[in-house]
């Protein structure tokens, strides 16, 4: 048997190979064998453009294939059992319709399909190739450590499960799998979920490689992955599950494990609980990432070093908790039509950064832009927020949208507004009341006479109501001067 020494070697359709002793020129082989052991001379292509799998002459560890081009190409043997009647030979890739299954949206391909992968298993490892088709499947299937698959894409490409209870894909302790091209619907209801790889017994689960996937209507999470680590999920799209829509989990029983992970492109739109929730997850990045319409766009739970960079959430009650952990940090990240909070810092959060975060429209019941709740500590740079922040963690702010720097909670630059807290004051009569809400009980209040006017006196703070507003007598009581003013906040 043989197969192409760069992997999968296509022609096409119908096309006839005929293999030789050189690249040039040379004797034919001309004693092949069908697996059903028919002696053919040459090799027609597939409806895939695939050589069929055939038995080479003994002894002869590579051929030179010929399909008619200009050119021959170089395919090494592949050692397997001559026994057909027990076990099907094993390529580095294998067509799921080779062990049975049909992709005809009516019959079962459970068992073909789990075979395809079984032999993969048995052979060290391989690639499967599922053509387009619906194929329905009544049971999980039980996926194993390197082992592939790689679909015609995810609108053609269709993995149908039918039990609500029952996850499309599983596989525990398992390492070094990529699922590429693929849809993987549900059944709309129940507790499945779309893929699901729990940790057991190893360290972790390490080298998993999403891809370019639609996963929809599962009753539980779209993506369920325990101590990932090593992994990418890349352009992965989960809609209408009943469950989060990514669900990265790393309890803390082992030190290894939950990390290096990165989710690039994902999308989740839709899913009942959450769109994204990484559980103690560290030094793990989301960029370019969607939510939409989920009650949690984001939840960073307990996490270590974890960047989100171009993200954002839309028709989210809460755009993004950072709920504990240390150290972690949003770049450029949008939240559009939030109801709640867009951000919310809880839990004891530590050392979050927030940079260039945006709040867009509203919703007319959101509460908050940016909630920082006691005991938590942050740095903000560079927020746009349409409703009020809530701060009563340590939050320092550079440019918070008034012109204000603020660290750990002490303006150092001024700023304007209702909050303001510098500005000028025409006395009359000796006096005037300055409304704004940055006056504290413990403010000092610096004054200054800017302009003189009738017989000038010396200003100063007769009253203040903290939140409200404060006020400034002059010794003269015919001053009209025009008074500057700052407020400071003592440490």
């Amino acid at each position: 048997m043989v197969r192409p020494s760069d992997g999968l070697w296509a022609v096409a359709v119908g096309a006839v190979v005929t293999f030789w002793d050189a690249a040039v020129d040379g004797e034919q082989y001309t004693d092949l064998q069908d697996m059903e052991g028919s002696a053919i001379s040459e090799v027609k292509a597939t409806e895939y453009g695939g050589l069929p799998r055939f038995l080479g002459p003994d002894g002869v560890t590579g051929m030179w294939a010929d399909a008619g081009g200009s050119s021959r190409a170089w395919m090494q043997a592949h050692q397997v059992t001559t026994d057909t009647s027990t076990a099907k030979p094993v390529l580095d890739w294998l067509n799921i319709r080779d062990f049975g299954a049909q992709g005809d949206g009516a019959t079962d391909n459970t068992a073909a399909v789990q075979a395809a992968v079984d032999a993969a298993s048995a052979a060290g490892g391989g690639t499967l190739y599922i053509p387009a088709g619906r194929y329905i499947l009544t049971g999980s299937l039980t996926w194993a450590s390197g082992v592939s698959a790689i679909g015609a894409g995810a609108r053609v490409s269709i993995l149908q499960s039918m039990d609500q209870n029952l996850d499309c894909i599983t596989g525990t302790d398992i390492s070094d799998v990529t699922l590429q091209g693929l849809q993987l619907s549900g059944p709309g209801r129940g507790f499945g979920s779309g893929v699901r790889f729990p940790r057991f017994s190893s360290p972790s689960t390490t080298g998993i490689t999403l891809r370019d996937l639609l996963i929809q209507s599962f009753g539980g999470d779209g993506v369920y992955g325990h101590q990932l680590a090593g992994s990418v999920l890349h352009r992965v799209r989960v809609r209408t599950c009943g469950g989060i829509g990514f669900h990265l989990q790393a309890p803390t029983d082992t030190v290894l494990g939950g990390a290096s992970t990165s989710l690039v492109g994902c999308t989740a739109e839709g899913n009942v609980t959450a769109g994204f929730l990484l559980d103690g997850m560290a030094y793990t990045s989301l960029a370019g990432c969607a939510v939409q319409q989920s009650p949690v766009g984001y939840r960073l739970d307990g996490c270590t070093a974890v960047a989100l960079t171009g993200c954002g959430a839309e028709q989210c009650t809460t755009g993004l908790t950072v709920y504990g952990g240390t150290g972690n940090t949003v770049a450029g990240f949008n939240t559009q039509e939030s109801d709640g909070t867009s951000v919310w810092l809880t839990g004891s959060a530590k050392g979050t950064v927030l940079t260039g975060v945006t709040e867009t429209a509203p919703a007319t019941a959101a509460t908050a832009c940016l909630r920082a709740d006691a005991g938590t500590t942050a740095t903000v740079i560079g927020l746009t927020a349409a409703k009020p922040n809530t701060l009563t963690g340590t939050v320092n702010r550079i440019d918070p949208g008034d012109g204000s720097t603020v660290l750990a909670g002490k303006t150092i630059v001024p700023s304007g507004g209702g909050a303001a807290r510098m500005g000028t004051a025409v006395l009359a009569a000796g006096t005037r009341v300055v409304n704004t809400t940055a006056v504290t009980a413990s403010s000092v209040v610096q004054l200054t006479t800017q302009i003189p006017g009738g017989t000038v006196g010396a200003p100063y703070i007769s009253a203040r109501t903290a939140g409200t507003s404060f006020t400034i007598t002059s010794t003269s009581g015919s001053d009209t001067s025009t008074v500057g003013w700052r407020i400071l906040d003592p440490s």
